[in-house]
Formats: C-alpha cells, structure tokens, sequence
C-alpha cells in the first residue's frame, strides 16, 4: 500500500517570545490559540492551518542545523481570495507592516512580508 499524506498539519517557527508572537499572528492574520503544551509549543490556527511556535534557544539564532546557504523552508503562504487579497493589504498597511507586492504570477497574486521575527510570510490568491 502506497502512503499519500492528506495535508500539512503545521509548520513549525522558532520565535523570540511565545506570547507576543502569538498576539502578532491573531492580529495579523486572524490566528487563534488552538493547542498549548507547558510550556512550548503554542499551535496557533486559521482553519486547517497550524503554525506551531516555539522558542529560539539564542536571541536571533535558529537552533536547527540547517546553516546558511543549506536546502531550508523558505515561507509560509496563507490562502485568501481576491476580495481577502485587497483586504490584507489594507489591514498589513494599517498595522505599519512593510509589505513586497503585489506579484503577479500569471496564475496567482501574491504580498510578502515578515513576522517580528524575520520570518517570511506571503499572502496570496488564485485567479
């Protein structure tokens, strides 16, 4: 019997600091708290998708060995619609969060920007 995964469950992301984190992606992107172990990770979610985050051991550092210029996770892209698309961009703008974008990808329309962290994030829609 062949194994196919049904989906990703989460993605995990090393921040600076678990509460503030989580307060910026509830109101960034609408992430609630849906899990919590003690005393990490906190697994936040907006449906199906999960981030769950964890504390980076060093200020600025990324415990896990992928080292610089290594194969690597790049970003997370969260899913909208055309309407979700021209909402985010005013609500990123409202919140002073520098964003890249709008992209065209022939197929898709994508912003780019990162959380408190450094951490890249994309918002994107399909035509």
């Amino acid at each position: 019997m062949k194994f196919v995964a049904q989906r990703i469950d989460h993605v995990e992301v090393l921040v600076r600091d678990l509460e503030a984190s989580a307060r910026w992606y509830r109101e960034t992107l609408g992430l609630e708290e849906v899990a919590r172990w003690d005393p990490e990770p906190v697994m936040i979610a907006a449906g199906d998708t999960k981030l769950a985050l964890f504390k980076a051991t060093e200020e600025g550092k990324n415990p896990d060995p992928v080292g610089e210029g290594k194969a690597h996770w790049h970003l997370v892209a969260f899913l909208t619609d055309a309407a979700g698309f021209a909402v985010a961009q005013e609500h990123l703008l409202s919140l002073s969060i520098p964003f890249r974008g709008p992209v065209d990808h022939d197929l898709s329309w994508s912003i780019y920007f990162e959380d408190p962290d450094g951490n890249p994030l994309e918002i994107t829609y399909y035509l």
